[in-house]
């Protein structure tokens, strides 16, 4: 329930409190002693914010700073007749009036006003008639009649913002809600504070509340532009404004609360005729029953507050569920947060070991562009002595209940890194890690304004709650993309083997074909020998070349299973390698690649000779793949601790960036449709070498070639040592 007052409110101050006026500079000592008496007040008439009471006088929210700001500099300003928003902005910018109190700085309003800093934030409502909309945001306001108080702020932005919206103008907030409850309009806007007081007043109980624009009223002193003495002295006025009476005003006129019954005068008049014997017992009731209050009041905010909490994390975790795209998860969540918890928001992602901004959003859409400005010159990075490197450092949140510009000053890199996080409104924050079972994910970094709230350890609880939700969404949208990107790879990687096994069978049917052929025409003369010797070593070809593929799969499958196993013996790498050489002679010869191969001394290990010899194929084949018809080199230089092998060719290359790839299950540098394989050739010998103990690299560039490395350990026990 709210209870709206009527009555003029009367502010005390204190006998000691210092006057504004010894802030004054000569130059505006000697204006407001001239000018003092002739200022002129011009109140507007839209309630609660400023309105004429049941006793005539002017009261609301605008009205109780008026009457402070006159108290802080000891003057009584010049009351103009109230009237409308649009006359009072045309009596200024005619000069008939001076000051203005409680108008929000707008574009057109620029023109010919100038503005003290914001004294109180209201935020504008989306008001809908209960049946219509549950949610209602502005993109789906197109095509209906929205009502809107004319040339109010919020009436200036929907025209700047939202041309297409159809607006409804209205004189004042009441007219356009009774034109809502009536069904004359489909929606209104208006701030919070008059849906409540009218809704309280006219009992109106067939509205609901939709939505909410990204904006909102920051009430100010306006001041004709021709008079900044004016303004810089109605600010110094507005600067001895107490926060306690600042939060008066605003319960006053926003927040429920019931007259205790003790203040009621009767009570006291039966109390002291009846109860005079008694006296001592009824201030210890009393007594208790304040603090009594005093403890519901707190019981009550805390289990609005965990309301509120729990209804945000609720969204939070609807909005974290609805996507498994992270981007977009992120930037909603940033989003949500700047609705229910905070004036700024921004996560850093870690992204291939860097750290990337994905999300930012800000409360005023005209500060958002700062986001992106400081994403850009100013990221997160180790180093910076920004919140969100130290949380990237240490692991740990950081909680930043009161910021001074020198404070903010001591984290930013520059001044122009200072002026940027000060320009976005900052004077609380809260940094949190997003850590997924011990990894580094990322950063969630809040920011409250000058009016917002200031964070605690109440509020840095729900902080690291949020980005246990965040983390646990994006972690899944990771592994959902890493499922993705593995069924595609072995989606490629089956229609590759379909058609590299496809092709020797295809040739292995056409070869048994022509001989098939050759016995059925002339089936009593045998067939001829110069037939099958063409025949039979191209079928033998094919056949070899499906034991190969097939071999490939059943290695991926061992080394997959865990049962990769090495059958050691002596070996020498120099002889491996001149009889693979000798085993692809015809091969070489086809490709027209002329081979040049260098050996040291001995090159005796214990290794498998088996997978030796898989290894020099699959890095030879390779260079006669990609060699295109160039020279090719392979050498073998022993050392003291273990046999450098390379190959080398000096083909098509591969760009640097393929490097990590090359050596991948199904992967290649260059496109399957141009050249053949199961792209596991590289990853087979790459497994063997490092069972073997060793390491192998590729050096690469297009056009240039490639030069692969073995570096391969002699194992247990050598025969022979190489020598020096």
């Amino acid at each position: 329930m709210i209870v709206l007052a009527g009555a003029a409110f009367v502010f005390g101050r204190g006998l000691f409190e210092e006057n504004a006026r010894d802030a004054f500079t000569p130059e505006e000592r000697e204006w407001f002693e001239r000018h003092a008496d002739s200022i002129v007040l011009g109140p507007y008439l839209n309630a609660p914010l400023s309105f004429i009471n049941d006793k005539g006088e002017f009261s609301g929210i605008t009205a109780d700073y008026a009457r402070l700001l006159e108290e802080k500099l000891g003057v009584e300003f010049r009351e103009a007749p109230p009237t409308t928003v649009s006359e009072v902005l045309q009596n200024m910018r005619a000069g008939r009036v001076d000051l203005a109190s409680g108008l929000t700085r707008t574009p057109e309003r620029m023109e010919y006003l100038v503005f003290s800093e914001p004294y109180v934030r209201i935020p504008i409502l989306i008001v809908v008639r209960q049946g219509t909309w549950e949610r209602l945001t502005l993109d789906e306001m197109e095509g209906l009649r929205i009502s809107v108080g004319e040339n109010f702020g919020a009436h200036e932005y929907l025209k700047r913002t939202h041309p297409e919206l159809q607006l409804v103008p209205v004189p004042n907030d009441l007219e356009g809600l009774l034109r809502l409850s009536t069904g004359e309009v489909d929606v209104m806007v208006l701030h919070v504070t008059a849906l409540s007081f009218h809704v309280t007043q006219e009992n109106l109980t067939n509205l609901h509340v939709a939505g909410r624009l990204p904006y909102e009223y920051e009430l100010a002193m306006g001041v004709r532009k021709d008079e900044p003495i004016l303004l810089r002295i109605i600010q110094k006025g507005l600067d001895r404004i107490t926060e306690k009476e600042k939060e008066t005003i605003w319960r006053r006129w926003v927040y429920a609360r019931a007259s205790p019954f003790y203040r009621d005068p009767l009570f006291w008049r039966v109390v002291v005729i009846l109860l005079v014997g008694v006296a001592v017992v009824v201030g210890t009731v009393i007594t208790w029953n304040t603090a009594l209050k005093r403890q519901v009041r707190a019981r009550t905010h805390e289990l609005a507050e965990a309301h509120r909490n729990v209804s945000f994390l609720a969204e939070a975790s609807l909005i974290l569920s609805e996507t498994l795209d992270y981007s977009e998860t992120l930037s909603r969540l940033g989003e949500l947060c700047v609705r229910h918890f905070a004036d700024w928001c921004v996560i850093d992602v870690m992204v291939e070991g860097r750290i990337r901004r994905l999300a930012g959003a800000h409360v005023s859409p005209t500060k958002r562009p700062l986001l992106d400005t400081l994403a850009e010159r100013y990221p997160a990075r180790e180093g910076s002595r920004s919140p969100a490197s130290e949380v990237l450092r240490t692991r740990q949140p950081g909680l930043y209940p009161e910021l001074s510009e020198e404070e903010i000053r001591a984290t930013c890199e520059s001044e122009e890194h200072t002026q940027l996080i000060v320009a976005l409104g900052t004077r609380s924050a809260i940094s949190v890690p997003l850590i997924s079972r011990g990894n580094m994910l990322g950063v969630l970094t809040l920011g409250s304004g000058p009016l917002g709230r200031r964070y605690g350890s109440k509020e840095l609880e729900l902080a690291q709650e949020v980005a246990r939700h965040a983390t646990l969404a994006y972690d899944n949208a990771r592994l959902y993309q890493q499922a993705q990107d593995a069924i595609r790879i072995r989606d490629a990687f089956l229609m590759v083997a379909a058609h590299e096994l496809r092709t020797p069978l295809t040739s292995l049917k056409l070869r048994l074909s022509i001989l098939h052929r050759a016995v059925q025409g002339a089936p009593e003369q045998p067939v001829r020998t110069d037939t099958l010797l063409r025949e039979l070593p191209r079928i033998e070809a094919q056949a070899e070349r499906l034991h190969t593929l097939i071999e490939q799969l059943l290695d991926v499958s061992c080394i997959g299973a865990g049962r990769f196993e090495l059958m050691r013996e002596e070996v020498d790498l120099r002889q491996v390698v001149r009889d693979v050489v000798e085993d692809l002679g015809e091969q070489l010869a086809r490709s027209g690649s002329p081979l040049e191969l260098r050996t040291g001394g001995p090159a005796i290990g214990r290794w498998d000779r088996f997978r030796m010899e898989q290894v020099v194929t699959n890095l030879l084949e390779n260079a006669i793949k990609f060699g295109a018809g160039k020279p090719l080199e392979v050498r073998v230089e022993p050392g003291p601790d273990a046999v450098r092998l390379s190959v080398r060719d000096q083909g098509i290359g591969f760009p640097s960036e393929a490097r990590a790839r090359i050596f991948e299950k199904f992967e290649r540098a260059v496109s399957e449709r141009h050249y053949g394989g199961l792209g596991l050739g590289l990853f087979i010998a790459r497994q063997i070498v490092e069972a073997h103990g060793g390491t192998i690299l590729v050096e690469s560039s297009p056009g240039a070639g490639s030069t692969f490395t073995v570096v391969l350990p002699y194992g247990e026990a050598r025969a022979a040592p190489p020598p020096g």
